[in-house]
């Protein structure tokens, strides 16, 4: 598997402009990158260093020390993830619990996928791997947003194994997940397949859109067609056992390369998958049995 972490120790987040830890910005450390998507809220070096200085009598917060700095400084911290303008600044003195514009932000990235504009795309033997989005084994994709939220769907793959599907049966609000277990299904021609959680959580949001329009995971899986939104459990722990990067593109290829030897028992067929990857897969090779393509893949 890939190291889920950059050299830095950070979370390799979506779009995120800037590594820097809040502590460190506020000069109140010298060196930390942010690994926990800046949600502070579930960080324990966040609270150890509270801890440290209410022990040694000093202020218990970043945000006094940040608002302290010169007003040039003081930017949003939102500024950080590429989520705000890199000249937005903060006039709250980093009360973000209170701030309408955090309260924005945080309603439009349960349902606007837009928000961060199109993903960037490597090749693997014609499939598509979005950088700064992680892979499971079983296909599905997970990407990190701000504060810790983990958008959740199933890659090009996998979309491509089952051809358009004809309804996806979607988690309830508050759902827990473990990594691996199912987390939701999608149907074809009365056949099922529950696609495997990339990440232990909770979901919070859907993507109702796939009920009226299953086809959109399979025309724009990385970006229209996501399923649900998750706050994760166990982040770093669960994406250590995740592909990343090159790892993603290496896993894909051979998934590929897989799927190729199961049908190149007759030449015409092996011919068939030797260009573009097709569209439809399953649509494609039916006599395989939805069973076996599903098992073996997903």
């Amino acid at each position: 598997m890939a190291t889920a972490e950059t050299k830095k120790g950070a979370i390799a987040g979506f779009n995120f402009s800037e590594k820097e830890c809040v502590w460190m910005r506020a000069r109140v450390v010298a060196t930390k990158y942010c690994d926990n998507a800046f949600d502070c809220t579930t960080c324990a070096f966040d609270k150890g260093m509270k801890k440290k200085m209410e022990r040694e009598s000093l202020d218990a917060g970043w945000n006094t020390k940040m608002f302290a700095l010169a007003s040039e400084e003081q930017r949003c911290r939102h500024a950080l993830t590429g989520r705000a303008p890199r000249n937005k600044m903060c006039a709250r003195n980093y009360e973000c619990g209170d701030c309408p514009f955090d309260q924005m932000l945080d309603d439009m990235i349960q349902v606007d996928h837009t928000l961060f504009g199109p993903p960037q795309y490597l090749n693997a033997h014609g499939y598509l791997v979005p950088r700064d989005y992680y892979i499971h084994r079983g296909h599905g994709w997970a990407r990190v947003e701000y504060g810790g939220r983990v958008r959740i769907g199933l890659d090009d793959f996998g979309n491509r194994l089952v051809g358009t599907v004809d309804r996806f049966r979607l988690p309830s609000l508050g759902t827990r997940f473990k990594l691996s277990e199912e987390s939701f299904i999608l149907s074809r021609e009365g056949q099922e397949a529950g696609v495997k959680a990339p990440l232990s959580g909770v979901v919070t949001a859907v993507n109702q859109k796939l009920l009226d329009y299953p086809a959109c995971a399979h025309d724009d899986p990385y970006s229209a067609g996501w399923v649900m939104l998750l706050d994760p459990i166990e982040l770093k722990g669960d994406l250590k056992e995740l592909y990343f990067g090159v790892d993603s593109v290496k896993f894909v290829e051979s998934e590929a390369e897989r799927l190729l030897s199961m049908i190149t028992d007759d030449p015409q067929r092996a011919a068939a998958l030797g260009g573009e990857p097709l569209p439809d897969i399953y649509g494609s090779f039916k006599e395989i049995g939805w069973n076996k393509l599903v098992k073996s893949f997903i």
